[in-house]
């Protein structure tokens, strides 16, 4: 199997696999008892909140630990905007589902979206933003690179605009997080999640800068700090922070990349949805004309290539690309969207065998369609 699916989950790597055998073996105690065994465990959160905290530029005391990106997302959405009778939220409108779906919930409870336009290649105009807060708005959103084309938002230049107007800037990182530097020094609250860098599944890290207060989503204890109650997961975070230590770009994603796109466009007849600069170096969105994305993730797979339609979270969803349609792409051109994204493993001879094996599906499918057509 070639794997081009980095930005759903990557492998987890070797270096997490270790640390975190090494911590369910030895580290059996609970973070908060207070005898020597919880004593241990206590001291291995710690240690990983550290290592979290280096890679973004963050302080220890603030980074909490989540299930995730979207624990993160709602964590921070929902608290930014407690206490408001009518909170105004202004929001990038090609977010990860994680955001959206908040978003939409404090508008069903009596709130406000601003959803703010964005360009052809999906960029979000700093002066947009700015024109869209009020004396009502609570927080911006926006996400630093996005999950499905790659395109990377000039988050500086957001957090400026917010800081000027005195408002929150919420920002999802998770896609971002070992793929581009990132700092967090200019944001207010900020997600990132470990199975996106080699990390295992239901760990993330939320980000919440000092002096901002965010009351708890759920309830029954004071870990985290109070802001994340329950037990802490303790092998994933020991594996986030192994997997953080690890996490760079792949020297040759860039070109790979552009080497993938250059065999793709000989296809004729394909769209290219991600910009080509500030974009992650590691993806790459394409749509065929007339093909539904799906079809060929199918295709794909049974030929030993694994690629996605868009978003993970996403996926089985009836609905065309809500970040296509958010471009001005019509419904059915919201539907063509492939994503290839790569990983720190990637070879360039994994990247020739994918263009020749797409190039032949292609192909195949448009010979189906074509004598579908002639047959009426």
């Amino acid at each position: 199997m070639i794997y081009l699916d980095h930005n759903a989950t990557a492998p987890v790597r070797v270096e997490v696999r270790e640390a975190m055998a090494r911590c369910l073996a030895e580290e059996f105690g609970n973070p908060s008892s207070a005898h020597q065994v919880g004593g241990r465990a206590r001291a291995a959160v710690e240690a990983a909140r550290r290592t979290i905290a280096e890679v973004i530029a963050a302080r220890p005391s603030e980074v909490v630990f989540t299930s995730g990106g979207t624990e993160g997302n709602n964590l921070a959405l929902f608290g930014l905007v407690a206490g408001r009778d009518r909170p105004h939220l202004v929001v990038s409108p090609i977010e990860h589902p994680s955001v959206i779906a908040p978003a939409r919930e404090v508008e069903r409870r009596g709130g406000r979206v601003t959803w703010l336009p964005v360009n052809p290649e999906g960029r979000v105009d700093p002066a947009d933003v700015a024109a869209a807060i009020d004396r009502d708005t609570a927080v911006v959103s926006a996400g630093w690179a996005n999950n499905e084309i790659g395109t990377v938002q000039d988050i500086a230049a957001i957090a400026e605009v917010c800081r000027r107007r005195g408002v929150r800037l919420h920002v999802d990182a998770v896609q971002a997080l070992g793929k581009i530097p990132i700092s967090v020094r200019d944001v207010d609250t900020c997600s990132v999640s470990a199975h996106k860098i080699g990390g295992p599944k239901g760990v993330g890290a939320l980000f919440v800068r000092g002096g901002v207060t965010l009351p708890p989503l759920v309830f029954g204890g004071e870990q985290e700090r109070g802001v994340r109650p329950g037990t802490e997961n303790l092998p994933g975070i020991v594996g986030f922070a192994a997997a953080a230590r690890c996490a760079q770009p792949g020297a040759r994603w860039v070109e790979l990349r552009e080497r993938l796109w250059c065999g793709i466009a000989s296809c004729g007849g394909v769209r290219r949805n991600s910009p080509a600069e500030r974009c992650l170096p590691n993806t790459l969105h394409v749509s065929f004309a007339e093909i539904r994305g799906e079809t060929l993730v199918a295709a794909l797979d049974l030929e030993g290539v694994a690629v996605s339609a868009g978003s993970a979270c996403a996926a089985g969803a009836s609905e065309p690309s809500h970040i296509l349609r958010a471009l001005g792409r019509g419904e059915n051109e919201a539907r063509e969207g492939l994503r290839l994204s790569l990983g720190v493993d990637t070879t360039s001879e994994e990247i020739d065998e994918v263009v020749r094996i797409l190039t032949r599906v292609v192909r195949r499918v448009r010979g189906v369609r074509g004598q579908w057509a002639a047959n009426g």
